[in-house]
């Protein structure tokens, strides 16, 4: 993705666009994380994996590899499209 220029309004705040909110998977309320690395501003998604349901047992709910990654990740994995049932 090429690089999309912001503006930072009257109370410091910035507008994520819609473009990268989607490839990132971010929905109102996501956790995201500030810092600053050699003159830049980095903005990442704070992810907090609750792997329950996923650790020590099988589980087989009927998903799809594509989809079960999908769930961990939060967000469509990016091959997701046209792929059969893994």
């Amino acid at each position: 993705m090429d690089a999309i220029d912001v503006t930072l309004a009257e109370r410091g705040q910035i507008v994520i666009p819609k473009e990268v909110r989607d490839a990132m998977g971010l929905k109102p309320g996501a956790k995201l994380q500030i810092r600053m690395a050699d003159g830049r501003l980095l903005i990442e998604k704070k992810v907090a994996l609750d792997l329950s349901r996923w650790v020590g047992k099988a589980v087989d709910d009927g998903l799809t590899t594509n989809e079960a990654l999908s769930e961990l990740r939060g967000r469509p994995v990016p091959w997701q499209a046209g792929d059969a049932k893994a």
